[in-house]
């Protein structure tokens, strides 16, 4: 994403925090997941990680340390999985983890839907309950009930799908039909039934969620939902999703159960404080950035003289809703530096 466009999303992330701080919104807003999907492989893990601290230190710097004070902090786990970020800013202040756990970009899986029922527990749920133990707060921040990559655009527009060997570099895979999985108004009670308890044993396993998505448009070629595995609202509706999702509790067994969050994953303890050392490792900018090592003296980056802008507030409104919360924050935003050319090394991808 290039430096200067780090600092750009910086700003962001602030001006987001000063609006869900609100006490209007700020009940509404419990967490704040500020980055999609960083990848690892591009950025580094030294890079993603002094950005996620200093993310940290501009959300703190408004809402405050300790309990109430403003939304957990979610980052994404930049498909490293779980574990490896355990040991992540000790002290942080209501830090949360989030990983997006999906079957259907693995390797392909032709077993029978009723096969594959349990596959959640024995995949999912030890990781998820002992990042719970020894983190803290972590979340299934996207998944769905694809066990296979059937459905309309999935992959993406017009490029295959891995099912049905059209996907580049899923050739090997074979070749199967994705009828069977996009038809859902031919599935039979049973198919209905197997999804069911697919979905509740994603629910035990992953433990804390947000399904990807509540509700998928119809086509306007065919005029029904077209990846009914990726709906919850259709799911709901035609029987295949459960209506009370606590009926999902110890289904995969408990073998591994999550510890009780302490005192200070939620903040309860009192403000922390990372130390010194850990800032020191993870400096911001980064000491280098990717690819190549770049020295980040060497590449352009914009200059904080920007006007602050503020998210709209609704009108009516009540209360002294603004868009910012903390008056003390007035660092203008960056912006590019006047004469200087808008294009950008991008330095991390």
């Amino acid at each position: 994403m290039g430096l200067a466009n780090a600092q750009r999303t910086l700003d962001y992330i602030r001006v987001i925090t000063e609006f869900i701080s609100q006490p209007e919104y700020a009940p509404v807003v419990p967490i704040f997941g500020i980055i999609n999907e960083p990848i690892v492989t591009g950025i580094g893990v030294d890079q993603i990680a002094s950005f996620y601290l200093q993310a940290h230190d501009t959300i703190r710097s408004i809402t405050g340390k300790g309990k109430g004070k403003g939304p957990f902090i979610s980052f994404h786990d930049a498909f490293r999985g779980l574990a490896a970020w355990k040991d992540l800013f000790p002290g942080h202040d209501r830090v949360a983890l989030e990983a997006h756990q999906y079957l259907a970009f693995a390797t392909v899986d032709r077993t029978s839907l009723a096969d594959q029922v349990d596959k959640p527990c024995r995949t999912w749920a030890a990781a998820m309950n002992s990042s719970w133990t020894d983190f803290g707060v972590s979340v299934a921040g996207e998944f769905s009930l694809a066990i296979n990559d059937c459905g309309l655009w999935v992959n993406g527009i017009g490029i295959g799908t891995r099912w049905e060997g059209t996907l580049a570099g899923s050739e090997a895979a074979g070749a199967g039909d994705c009828t069977e999985w996009t038809n859902w108004r031919n599935w039979g009670q049973q198919t209905k039934d197997n999804f069911k308890a697919f979905a509740l044993r994603n629910f035990d396993a992953l433990g804390h969620w947000f399904f990807y998505t509540w509700k998928v448009g119809a086509s306007s070629v065919t005029g029904k939902v077209e990846s009914p595995m990726w709906s919850y609202q259709l799911g709901l509706q035609q029987g295949w999703i459960p209506s009370n999702p606590t009926q999902s509790t110890g289904l995969c067994g408990n073998t591994s159960p999550a510890q009780p969050l302490t005192p200070e994953m939620v903040g309860a303890a009192g403000p922390g404080e990372i130390s010194a050392s850990v800032r020191a490792q993870y400096p911001w900018p980064p000491a280098q950035l990717n690819p190549g090592g770049l020295n980040p003296n060497s590449v352009r980056v914009y200059t904080a003289t920007g006007a602050i802008p503020t998210l709209p507030v609704p009108t009516p409104t009540i209360g002294t809703v603004d868009g910012w919360y903390n008056d003390a924050d007035t660092r203008p935003i960056y912006t590019p530096i006047a004469g200087c050319s808008e294009r950008i090394l991008f330095v991390l991808q």
